[in-house]
């Protein structure tokens, strides 16, 4: 029914902002995370804006962590000891 039909339009926006997400550089999503934090300080944001903001933020989060990774991976394997912590 109509729930199906909004999870379903979620799921399919969600898919097309991923995509988007990927080709942000790091700083760029550090800067989109700062805006849905104040957008969702808003005492007048609706329940869906809510939603889709934690969507967003929740993908943002996840590419930065990959992005993080990947440069961890790389630094590894120019200096290995540089990241051992003792």
């Amino acid at each position: 029914g109509k729930i199906i039909s909004k999870i379903n339009t979620i799921q399919i926006n969600e898919d097309g902002l991923f995509m988007r997400i990927n080709r942000l550089s790091y700083e760029e999503s550090i800067s989109v995370l700062e805006t849905i934090l104040n957008n969702v300080q808003d005492e007048n944001i609706s329940l869906d804006e809510i939603q889709i903001n934690y969507i967003k933020g929740h993908l943002l989060l996840k590419h930065c962590e990959e992005l993080l990774q990947f440069c961890e991976q790389e630094i590894n394997e120019i200096n290995p000891e540089f990241l051992e912590l003792d």
